[in-house]
């Protein structure tokens, strides 16, 4: 299925524009599927389920493998869904088969049929798997206990790829102790440019639990510098991309993709539990709130930033005396003020080494429990390829070094997010309203004003409430987030920025 976004969630298209036949490396997720197959004409919905169990045949089984020809399963799989909707009169079939190393317990393969009657429904959901086991390019590998593993019912399994999990770390399991990486659980918040180098590099480090967070979709500009997409990914959710090719590089790791934005409400969710936590934004307000959330919880933090041909990395390790963002910004800086690659541009391969850099420090972290720029940050110019490093400090009296102060920032200091939230408007929510987009990203502020003064002049007081929205966006929703700001501080409260500006048009 193809996953579409709902803020802050993932869920999947109406089943008429779903993809009904998937193979994929990602965990299954059953509710969204079965979201997917309601249907208020239909009378009965059969799921079958197949799980990886721990014996066949006498044998303990520690895991299976599956390898697929993924053209032709898909193109076969439609055909059987097709057939299977047809022969037993259904409303809706969907499919979803996993390729890759599965653990116990995991769901190898997932069917749900809707109809009208239960009879056509069970046998359909029978015909399903039955076909699939027949004429499928699907190969299984069981992985046992103390016997070699084996391909089942595959009569060529010797002219297939063998590996095992330990010949995976074989060269890095020589300077480094890989059960330090296995057992770790980090979250990266960010999967553009500086989160695609960093989760590729943790994934195939073996990092064993990863969860990261990104709300965008691929765009076509974000290729050169995010090598985790493609053109023919673009429009799709970039959490889903993502999980799935870094599943496919790493299928002895958990990954958990969430399409959501981290906001205020649901930022200690995210970190609670982590061993680290790495801020992967090209943004202020974001990187400031994973900040003062971490301080608050006690879970350090790696962040990185680029500008242009110019990166820095910075480690902030809650429990040392090394300070903190807000020793140097008591308030949160304006993102208008500053912006971004998409703004001033940048080299792909620029942001790839700042990325990797991060990468190296948060393995590095996981190993020892600290590394180089704990103590001080790190800057690289790529143009020259010069480099300093500035020790970090912390200042007197700075509330978020306090005990608890973490807390007291957010609540009282720099990012007030409930308040940003609810200046900004999503595309979809503007279907039903009255409104008027206007493009700033060529205005100038003195034209800008004009034209917002001329809006609200023609404003009464009567009127007010039903006068139509007024919604500015720039290229990202920055600059157009900072003036509505400004204007609803001025009691202006029908004038809204569209969230994800441009890009999400």
């Amino acid at each position: 299925m193809r996953f579409v976004s709902q803020r802050g969630s993932s869920s999947f298209r109406p089943w008429r524009e779903a993809e009904v036949f998937r193979i994929q490396s990602a965990e299954i997720s059953r509710d969204e599927l079965i979201r997917v197959l309601q249907n208020p004409r239909a009378g009965a919905l059969v799921v079958f389920e197949g799980w990886v169990r721990d014996h066949n045949e006498g044998k303990a089984v520690s895991s299976l493998e599956y390898q697929v020809y993924e053209a032709l399963a898909k193109t076969e799989g439609e055909k059987i869904l097709e057939e299977a909707c047809r022969n037993f009169n259904l409303h809706q079939a969907l499919c979803v088969h996993r390729q890759g190393h599965l653990r116990l317990g995991e769901t190898a393969v997932w069917i749900g049929v809707v109809a009208s009657h239960r009879d056509d429904a069970y046998q359909a959901s029978r015909y399903v798997i039955d076909q699939i086991k027949l004429r499928l390019p699907i190969w299984k590998k069981e992985h046992y206990l103390n016997h070699d593993a084996v391909w089942v019912q595959c009569q060529d399994h010797a002219t297939h790829v063998h590996f095992e999990e330990a010949d995976y770390y074989a060269k890095q399991a020589k300077i480094v102790q890989q059960e330090l990486l296995t057992r770790a659980k980090v979250l990266v918040v960010g999967a553009g440019g500086l989160g695609c180098p960093v989760l590729t590099s943790l994934a195939a480090a073996g990092v064993g639990k990863i969860s990261f967070v990104d709300f965008d979709s691929v765009s076509i500009s974000n290729i050169h510098r995010q090598p985790l997409y493609s053109p023919e990914s673009v429009g799709e959710k970039k959490v889903v991309i993502a999980q799935n090719r870094l599943l496919a590089l790493n299928p002895f790791i958990t990954l958990q993709g969430h399409d959501a934005r981290v906001t205020h409400a649901n930022v200690d969710t995210f970190i609670l539990g982590r061993d680290l936590v790495i801020d992967c934004t090209d943004n202020l307000e974001t990187k400031f709130l994973l900040h003062d959330a971490c301080f608050k919880l006690g879970v350090p933090l790696i962040s990185a930033s680029i500008h242009q041909f110019e990166g820095q990395v910075r480690t902030f390790i809650p429990s040392r005396e090394n300070g903190c963002l807000r020793c140097l910004f008591p308030e949160t800086p304006d993102d208008a003020l500053i912006g971004n690659c998409n703004d001033f541009g940048v080299l792909g391969a620029s942001v790839g080494a700042i990325g990797q850099l991060q990468a190296h420090e948060a393995l590095l972290f996981l190993l020892q429990g600290t590394n180089s720029t704990a103590e001080a940050t790190f800057y690289l110019n790529l143009k020259d390829l010069s480099q300093m490093k500035i020790a970090n400090f912390r200042r007197e009296g700075c509330a978020c070094c306090e005990e608890q102060g973490g807390m007291r920032a957010v609540q009282a200091g720099g990012v007030n997010c409930g308040e940003d939230e609810s200046l900004e408007i999503d595309l979809a929510q503007l279907g039903g309203l009255d409104h008027q987009l206007v493009d700033i990203r060529e205005i100038n502020d003195t034209d800008l004003e004009i034209f917002l003064h001329s809006c609200h002049e023609s404003e009464s007081a009567a009127t007010a409430a039903a006068q139509k929205k007024i919604v500015l966006y720039c290229h990202r929703g920055i600059r157009s987030r900072h003036w509505v700001k400004e204007q609803r501080a001025l009691g202006h409260s029908q004038v809204y920025s569209l969230r994800g500006g441009a890009c999400s048009l």
